[in-house]
């Protein structure tokens, strides 16, 4: 269960990763700096915590 989730979160963190380049692409009224690192950070942030799910579900069935 804790690996389907991982790649949830990962799945998740590429949506946000094309999200963030297109509001980026619209010129939002949200300025590029901080777009491009709370985007980038919860991406992270994301892609971290599905790999962690992902390997320890794979610890625990070995």
């Amino acid at each position: 269960m804790k690996k389907e989730l991982g790649k949830i979160f990962i799945d998740i963190s590429k949506l946000v990763i094309g999200g963030v380049i297109l509001a980026g692409l619209m010129r939002q009224d949200i300025p590029p700096v901080y777009l491009f690192i709370v985007g980038g950070t919860a991406a992270v942030l994301m892609i971290i915590f599905g790999l962690v799910l992902i390997s320890w579900e794979e610890r625990n069935n070995n």
